[in-house]
C-alpha cells in the first residue's frame, strides 16, 4: 500500500459512510514512514467528528491485523466567530480571560483564552504607547484583535501540532505568545 491508496481508501470509506462532502481534501495528509503510515482528516463540519473517527478508527483495526500500521488525526478545521471580554483570568496578578465563539459547519464551540497579568500589562502598555494600533483603535477592540490572531494561528496549525478545541477548551496568551503575535502581525 502508498500513502496515496491509503488516501483513497479512507476517502472511500467517508464518502461511502456520507461524509464526502465534508472532507477538506486541501488540508489532508497522507504520510508513508518505515514502520507504517500518518493519515490526517479534516473535515469541514465538526459535527461530523465522532462519525468520522469511527469509521478511521475501524480502519485503523482493520489495517493493523493486515499488518499495516496507521497513525490517524481526525480533526476539524474551525473558524474563529468572534471574541468576547470575560472579567478576570483565575490566579494572582490580575490577568484577563476571553471567551471566544468557534464554528465548524454546524458545529458552535466556546473556548477560553487567559492573558496572564504580565503579558496583559505588557499588552496594555503597548497599546497606550501606540504600538498596537494595528489591532484597533481602542484598547478593548485591539486586546480582542490580539486574542483573535492569537486563536487564528493556533487553529492554523496541521499534522502532530494541531489543537483541538473539543478537548482542550482553555488557552494561554503569555507574554512569549503575545510577542509572537505582535511580531507577526506586524510583518
Amino acid at each position: 500500500m502508498t500513502s496515496l491508496e491509503l488516501g483513497n481508501l479512507i476517502r472511500g470509506r467517508l464518502t461511502a459512510a456520507g461524509l464526502g462532502q465534508y472532507l477538506d481534501e486541501a488540508r489532508e495528509q497522507y504520510l508513508e514512514f518505515p514502520d507504517g503510515f500518518f493519515a490526517e482528516v479534516v473535515l469541514t463540519d465538526g459535527s461530523r467528528l465522532s462519525e468520522a473517527q469511527r469509521i478511521v478508527k475501524s480502519l485503523e483495526e482493520e489495517l493493523r491485523k493486515q499488518g499495516v500500521e496507521l497513525d490517524p488525526i481526525v480533526r476539524a478545521r474551525w473558524e474563529l466567530v468572534e471574541v468576547r471580554k470575560a472579567g478576570l483570568a483565575p490566579g494572582p496578578a490580575n490577568g484577563r480571560r476571553f471567551v471566544a465563539t468557534l464554528r465548524s459547519g454546524s458545529r458552535i464551540l466556546e473556548v477560553t483564552v487567559d492573558m496572564p497579568g504580565l503579558a496583559w500589562a505588557s499588552a496594555r502598555a503597548a497599546f497606550r504607547a501606540g504600538g498596537l494600533g494595528a489591532f484597533g483603535t481602542d484598547e478593548d477592540t485591539a486586546l480582542k484583535e490580539i486574542v483573535g490572531v492569537f486563536l487564528r494561528s493556533e487553529l492554523s496549525l496541521g499534522g502532530e501540532s494541531y489543537w483541538d478545541p473539543i478537548l482542550y477548551p482553555e488557552r494561554t496568551l503569555d507574554e512569549n505568545a503575545l510577542q509572537y503575535v505582535t511580531m507577526h502581525a506586524a510583518a
